[in-house]
């Protein structure tokens, strides 16, 4: 066999230790998969293992795998549920369908040429230089199984021969061409020594390469340099006069010429700390900071009455885009919002970015004129409504902006800008603090809003995203590892839930009557989506976990008390009272600051079976138990539905009281309330004169009445204002600090 080639002996020098280990680990994941897949098949085929307390979900299972295979019925059967399940909007891709005018040279189009410009075309999908790497890397692969066969003959060889001499000498004699390896591996060791010296001159003469190299590169930047230099220096110098003359040019004779002018002075500017080279080949130059300023505002305060005068604006629409004005100003239309979106990108002042957005709202009309700036304006307001440097002023216009942008733009934009929100406020609503929950909130509100443009639309993205976290629910359930329980129990998939379970309370429950059509799309994704907070609460019920239940609760409380759907949440938080934690264990007494809840999705370690975590929630549980009998206390069932509840709340009284003693107090007098809504309810139905198969007047039954006029209603209202109060405390506490 021949010597080896060099590309093998780098390849064996710098990359094979990596290689190996890389298939190493590759053999271990597949043996892993192959294990689960095993698993799986065990489960599917055999018998459910009996997990003691722990939560089989074998009903949700059923339910939710069937939500997890379906497809949208009716109208939106013909759904293709791919495009929501692409790479973010926001991130950074050229668009196949732009308009090819608009690849065009901004500077060049307004001086009225108009050359192409390759530079936004989409990579190609196989890279060149990617294929040479991965064939050199494949020729090492084959290079280093043939240098493994040799040495492992040579080597079986050489022990043969030290073992059996006469074997030796009978090959020699009889076939002397299989021992030429022998002879080969004594020549390699002395090549090898001289390859050595041979490799310590290559590597000399490769140093002084590599500095001719960079003494080129460096020649090559300076006459970079020096080019943009010289650009720069041919370039005139924007002055306060000139753009005084522009702006008064523009305003009074209507100039393209000086309309012109400034767009290219205003582009220089929005591009002073971009790598665009197009900025230096203006024919303009920006210095110092305040003529920065007031180029930008020179140019937003006379560039959009201009336009204003060559292509009118008539009900959020341009009123004519062909003719001669429309030919005129489109590429300066398209020069203004190029360099409005550059501004956009390099701004990190709230100030700043508040008042372009505000200005850059002006030209929404304009925008839609031009698919590939639509875009490129919804991802930067996606972009500024998930930054954590802006304010809340920032988020309220940047989703006012996109609400005007989606009412005005085709559907497709409209897809754009609901994924994209969407999408934000999953990625910004990991909860850290207490004081993240108001951004949390105020994120998830505006997200609410504007999906209340198109029904359509929302249900579309309603589906797929509620299909989603089925289909994430119904794999921890199935594999019930650690891995698969925080794929579910993290902040992030619990603040998922809350975002479309405000969706559809405020479109199915609050706005009902205001926009039917919404009710009517949205209410089939209740019970789905009902199903799911079932399954993640009980997913796993241990004493730990006892604050995400508490979410999970909350959330199918929302949801029951706006929609008018009923919900079993009582047997929920009676699981959690009847917990051992409350009648069995005895609480470990802790000198620990109290725990806010809404901040934990799971107790700490140092709080597990503390007195103090136990107090937090109960207090919590009691919230939610008022709040759960104050939904159903207008109903003219109540006096039955709620005898279970007390029972098992007398029960637990009598058990548990003793060891908790403040909260039997508590309860005696949620008991009251409880028996005085009932007096109440009774004592009107003693008034009616139908009969229960009277559905339509059982449904009317006190709806002149609020859940807060009864007892009941009014002591839960009482609890809420005292949990804000506390946290708004613990918010300025925090914030203080």
């Amino acid at each position: 066999m021949g010597k080896a080639k060099k590309s093998t002996k780098k390849f064996n020098q710098r990359h094979l230790k990596d290689e190996l280990e890389r298939r190493k680990e590759h053999k271990k994941t597949q043996k892993l998969i192959q294990k689960r897949e095993v698993k799986k098949k065990r489960r599917a085929n055999g018998p459910a293992e009996d997990d003691g307390e722990a939560f089989t979900g074998v009903e949700e299972i059923d339910d939710l795998a069937g939500f997890a295979e379906s497809v949208p019925k009716g109208a939106l059967a013909k759904l293709d549920l791919s495009k929501f399940t692409e790479a973010d909007p926001t991130a950074a891709g050229g668009d196949d369908d732009d308009d090819p005018s608009d690849d065009e040279d901004i500077a060049a189009l307004l001086e009225g040429h108009g050359d192409d410009d390759d530079d936004d075309k989409m990579p190609s999908d196989s890279d060149p230089e990617d294929e040479d790497s991965d064939a050199e890397v494949g020729d090492g692969d084959e290079d280093e199984d043939e240098d493994d066969e040799e040495a492992v003959f040579k080597r079986e060889l050489e022990a043969v021969s030290k073992k059996d001499p006469k074997f030796l000498e009978f090959m020699k004699k009889n076939d002397p061409s299989s021992l030429a390896i022998l002879e080969d591996s004594d020549e390699g060791s002395e090549d090898e020594e001289g390859s050595e010296e041979e490799g310590s001159e290559e590597e000399g003469s490769e140093e002084e390469e590599d500095e001719e190299e960079d003494e080129g590169e460096q020649d090559e930047d300076a006459a970079m340099s020096d080019a943009e230099e010289s650009r720069s220096s041919n370039a005139t110098v924007v002055t306060s006069k000139m753009l005084e003359g522009w702006e008064k040019d523009i305003t009074e004779n209507q100039s393209i010429k000086s309309l012109k002018r400034l767009l290219l002075a205003f582009y220089s500017a929005s591009h002073m700390e971009s790598e665009n080279e197009n900025a230096l080949q203006t024919p303009y130059r920006i210095e110092g900071m305040r003529i920065f300023n007031k180029t930008v505002t020179t140019s937003i305060r006379a560039v959009p009455k201009a336009f204003n005068h060559y292509a009118p604006i008539a009900n959020d629409k341009v009123a004519q885009k062909s003719g001669k004005k429309w030919g005129i100003v489109q590429a300066l239309i398209k020069s203004y919002l190029v360099s409005l979106l550059e501004l956009l990108k390099q701004m990190s002042d709230a100030a700043m970015i508040q008042y372009l957005i505000k200005e850059s709202e002006r030209m929404i009309p304009y925008f839609v004129c031009f698919t590939r700036y639509t875009r490129e304006f919804v991802k930067e307001l996606l972009r500024s409504f998930g930054s954590a440097s802006v304010d809340d002023g920032v988020r309220i216009l940047a989703l006012l902006s996109l609400r005007r942008l989606v009412s005005l733009s085709p559907p497709d934009v409209a897809d754009i800008a609901l994924k994209g929100i969407y999408l934000t406020y999953v990625r910004n609503s990991n909860v850290k603090t207490i004081s993240n929950l108001t951004t949390i909130q105020l994120m998830r509100n505006c997200g609410v809003e504007l999906y209340g443009n198109d029904a359509n639309a929302s249900y579309q993205h309603g589906f797929v995203y509620i299909r989603q976290l089925a289909i994430h629910l119904r794999n921890s359930m199935q594999l019930r590892s650690k891995e698969s329980f925080r794929t579910i129990y993290n902040w992030q998939f619990i603040n998922s839930l809350n975002f479309w379970t405000e969706v559809l309370a405020t479109y199915c429950g609050d706005r009902a009557e205001e926009q039917p059509q919404f009710c009517a799309t949205l209410e089939s994704l209740v019970y789905p989506l009902t199903q799911i907070i079932l399954g993640v609460a009980r997913l796993v019920p241990t004493a730990k976990y006892f604050p995400l239940r508490i979410h999970c609760i909350s959330q199918l409380l929302r949801l029951s008390s706006a929609t008018g759907i009923y919900i079993p949440v009582l047997p929920m938080i009676i699981e959690v009272l009847e917990s051992p934690e409350f009648l069995s264990r005895r609480p470990i007494n802790s000198t620990l600051k109290p725990l806010s809840l809404d901040s934990q999705l799971k107790a700490p370690k140092e709080y597990e079976h503390t007195r103090v975590y136990l107090e937090i929630v109960l207090e919590s549980v009691f919230g939610l138990l008022a709040d759960a009998i104050a939904v159903q206390s207008v109903r003219i069932a109540f006096p039955e539905w709620v005898v279970p509840a007390v029972l098992q709340l007398r029960r637990w009284r009598k058990r548990a009281g003793k060891s908790w003693s403040r909260f039997s107090k508590q309860l005696q007098g949620l008991l009251e309330k409880i028996d005085q809504s009932s007096l109440m309810v009774v004592q009107r139905r003693n008034k009616i004169d139908f009969s229960p198969a009277n559905l339509t007047g059982a449904n009317q039954f006190m709806s002149d009445i609020s859940t807060d006029a009864t007892p009941i209603g009014a002591y839960a209202s009482s609890l809420r204002k005292v949990k804000a109060q506390q946290r708004a405390t613990m918010v300025e506490a925090e914030m203080e600090k």
